[in-house]
């Protein structure tokens, strides 16, 4: 009977404890201001959903609610470290769907398809080669870590075949498309820094190897592996994967910028939708933010035209990812101008371009991933 009693005031205790810590933790989220960022995660948080008779109706408003709570819950970071804690000692290999691999590195898993968009993507580039059958289109698809540096993986992780996926895509667009082969350049450096470890994109180490691999196809003629030097612009880079999934927030990395070794370089970078120009391809304020593969030419915009003083009267014209703008620098010396041109922001048609710009050569850059969930390519090419 006295154990009885005894347990029966434990658990009044702890109710009472419970319910007191609720009570606490509501009215601190009442008191504690929304937060439109997280640096930690270097993304927009949620806000609190307008409440209409519609929306609570067909569940819209509990859902974002829901979100809006998990975001802005009172010391949220302090809790998601304790989380992601945990699970380190449990031996987890996998946070936020980001794979927690070998040697610090941190790897997006690899996205599969939506087979009927895929199609539709690529029957739109091929109708688009075909309009345009006068001018040089060349596809460049980077494999993504996960697929290339596959002996850092998670012990025992699994993750689908991208290989077998660029393969469709380069079988499909048969000829009228050049396949510019990037997993061959990337793989034979597997085992150097060709990836950041904290960030999901390729370092610049990658891009110039990729470059070098795919000039010639590109009728860039002459050897430019000895054209560029390089210079590292910070060493406290800590990327998109390590702010998403908590992990790795202690790495940090060097970013390096290439520049020609031994040829005039200046250039009018113009953002034509933002109406601002500037005279080089890097962002030297974002160095200063989370943020830091921003240096690359800014946050990612709809349309950026470079004009250079290359000595060709070659025009390019770039339909890309983020993945293109560690990339541009090793183009600047062998086309006169380059438009490049970003699907998820752009709400224009590829003929738009073509109208106002005397474009001679076409290149698609996209890492693997963002490409086998585009939804927005078809849109673009087509016009619809």
């Amino acid at each position: 009977m006295r154990n009885k009693r005894r347990l029966r005031r434990i658990e009044g205790t702890v109710g009472k404890m419970f319910i007191f810590c609720m009570i606490a933790f509501f009215l601190l989220n009442l008191i504690v201001s929304d937060k439109e960022m997280s640096e930690e995660e270097n993304r927009m948080l949620a806000r609190m959903p307008k409440l209409t008779a519609s929306s609570l109706l067909s569940g819209d408003f509990m859902s974002k609610y829901e979100t809006y709570l998990a975001d802005q819950f009172a010391g949220r970071n302090f809790w998601r470290s304790i989380k992601v804690g945990l699970s380190s000692l449990g031996g987890s290999k996998k946070e936020e769907d980001i794979l927690i691999g070998r040697e610090d590195y941190l790897m997006e898993e690899i996205v599969t398809p939506d087979q009927d968009v895929l199609m539709e993507n690529l029957d739109a580039i091929r109708q688009f080669a075909n309009q345009n059958h006068d001018i040089r289109m060349h596809m460049l698809l980077v494999p993504n870590a996960a697929n290339v540096m596959s002996e850092r993986l998670p012990a025992f992780a699994a993750v689908a075949d991208q290989s077998r996926m660029l393969a469709q895509v380069k079988r499909e667009l048969g000829e009228d498309v050049v396949w510019l082969d990037a997993a061959a350049a990337l793989g034979s450096h597997a085992g150097e820094k060709i990836y950041y470890k904290t960030d999901h994109h390729w370092t610049s180490l990658g891009a110039f190897y990729t470059f070098s691999g795919v000039a010639e196809q590109m009728n860039i003629k002459e050897d430019v592996s000895s054209g560029f030097v390089s210079y590292p612009v910070t060493t406290t880079f800590n990327g998109m994967l390590a702010a998403k999934s908590g992990c790795r927030l202690n790495v940090r990395e060097e970013i390096y910028i290439y520049v020609p070794r031994d040829r005039d370089n200046d250039l009018v970078v113009n953002y034509v939708d933002e109406q601002r120009k500037t005279s080089s391809l890097y962002d030297s304020s974002k160095l200063k933010t989370r943020d830091q593969y921003a240096v690359f030419l800014g946050e990612n915009t709809s349309v950026v035209d470079i004009k250079t003083v290359a000595d060709s009267g070659r025009r390019l014209l770039l339909i890309k990812d983020s993945y293109a703008n560690s990339f541009v620098p090793f183009l600047t010396p062998y086309f006169r101008e380059i438009v490049l041109v970003d699907p998820r922001y752009y709400s224009g048609t590829i003929e738009d371009i073509m109208d106002t710009y005397r474009i001679s050569d076409v290149l698609f850059l996209y890492s693997g991933n963002t490409f086998f969930q585009d939804n927005n390519l078809k849109g673009v090419l087509s016009g619809e």
